[in-house]
């Protein structure tokens, strides 16, 4: 959008670029950029709050916007006389902010912003949400060195990824979407008053979608992510989607709930399109669990979805959450592991449930004494547990996932199986080092 309004735009990326803190105070002597744009999310927001410091020091008249999850949740801890924060979705506002600020004009009027007016903190109320997606423009991805980016799980470079909606209507208890429905979420529930009703869901239409897609694959990627929150939005929707791009020759994959995967034609029809794999949130096999955690989903359908997934070609991924409410015990995650492995996928990723902030699990953690801390620190939950029951203890939670994960990942027959599916070397090493990440 910036650029179609005639500014000069680039996207730097220091770490997948292998550029060191000293590159980074390099770049803050030298820069002449009259606006820098963070997105900031909570892992990052010390990093970035000290990156914006850090650059103004060396150049006062340089301007910031900070936008997603982070500044929506916490607009005050980012002000200062040199920044705004625009909350939610930034597209709505983001050509206004822009020429208020290159033009001196008044940010009164404009909704959903947060800045800094003489001594005090101001912050916009007002309706931003992006009713019409469609009217947006493709991510200009010609900003990116798209060679530096991959998905171990789909091997064929270069890679990127897509969003075909925003949001999600489903009530799970411990769930951060991606960041850009989160921002959108807080923002929402801030203007309306509520801790549990979210904003609408906006779909793309099937022919937006399509018509990316395929620019995408002219322009040489053969891979791609949807990263909506859930992907499946309607049969109909979804079987038009793939139609429209199975001549495509590129393989992609998406996020999808187990009970939007009960239709055999549909799945099919993704198979088709050249899906690959899917991610699914499984959480528990144990039904008290799911309902407790407000998953909205039977366990049966666990079985039909992978089952329907594996006749069409596609690889089920599944996410396991342990540990998301007091109901969990030694007993019930171990009976999770056994159907697990009999439903025998190349990937589970088992985690802890975490209560990210702004979640109603960490209100409930924080409320029932279930956190180690007063407020939630950053770990990471693929090892670590920041939740504590009575009867199943953090120290004991940490040894369970690590067993799992040994357990799960190198039985024989698991590594025979992934070894025979290594198309490449560069394939392998992609591979690889995942595997290394998640050992470590």
């Amino acid at each position: 959008m910036l650029r179609q309004a005639g500014h000069e735009v680039v996207c730097m990326d220091f770490p997948v670029n292998g550029r060191t803190e000293t590159d980074f105070n390099e770049f803050c002597e030298v820069q002449e950029f009259d606006l820098i744009c963070f997105y900031s999310v909570f892992l990052s927001k010390k990093t970035d709050i000290e990156a914006r410091n850090r650059i103004a020091r060396k150049n006062a008249r340089t301007r910031f916007l900070f936008l997603a999850t982070e500044p929506s949740a916490s607009p005050d801890d980012f002000l200062d006389a040199s920044s705004i924060v625009i909350r939610g979705e930034p597209e709505s506002r983001i050509l206004g902010v822009v020429d208020a600020m290159q033009y001196g004009l008044s940010l009164t009027g404009i909704p959903g912003i947060s800045y800094v007016e003489g001594v005090r903190n101001v912050h916009n109320s007002g309706q931003t949400l992006v009713e019409d997606i469609d009217s947006l423009p493709f991510p200009d991805r010609t900003m990116l060195d798209s060679s530096e980016y991959n998905n171990p799980k789909l091997s064929r470079l270069p890679f990127t990824t897509m969003l075909a909606s925003r949001g999600c209507s489903f009530g799970c208890y411990y769930c951060v979407p991606n960041s850009l429905s989160f921002a959108r979420e807080i923002e929402f529930k801030r203007e309306n008053q509520t801790k549990t009703r979210k904003p609408p869901v906006r779909l793309r239409g099937a022919e937006n979608v399509i018509e990316e897609f395929r620019q995408l694959a002219k322009a040489g990627y053969k891979s791609i992510s949807f990263i909506d929150d859930q992907f499946i939005w309607g049969t109909e929707r979804t079987i038009k989607i793939c139609k429209g791009i199975a001549d495509c020759g590129v393989d992609w994959s998406c996020l999808a709930r187990a009970d939007m995967l009960q239709v055999e034609e549909m799945v099919n029809a993704m198979g088709r399109a050249g899906c690959r794999y899917v991610d699914i949130g499984i959480e528990s096999f144990n039904q008290d669990i799911l309902d407790y955690i407000g998953k909205d989903c039977k366990v049966e359908m666990v079985y039909s979805a992978v089952a329907n997934l594996k006749k069409a070609g596609i690889e089920p991924e599944l996410n396991i959450l342990l540990a998301s409410c007091p109901l969990e015990t030694a007993d019930t995650i171990e009976r999770t592991f056994q159907e697990t492995i009999k439903l025998d996928v190349d990937y589970v990723l088992f985690s802890v449930c975490t209560p990210f902030p702004y979640t109603r699990f960490n209100e409930k953690a924080r409320d029932e004494g279930w956190m180690i801390a007063p407020e939630y620190e950053a770990i990471d939950p693929i090892k670590e547990s920041f939740v504590s029951y009575p009867h199943l203890p953090k120290e004991q939670l940490e040894k369970i996932i690590c067993s799992l994960y040994r357990r799960y990942y190198f039985r024989p027959s698991y590594i025979l199986k992934r070894l025979r599916k290594i198309q490449s070397t560069r394939d392998f090493l992609n591979k690889a080092r995942a595997a290394l990440t998640i050992l470590r």
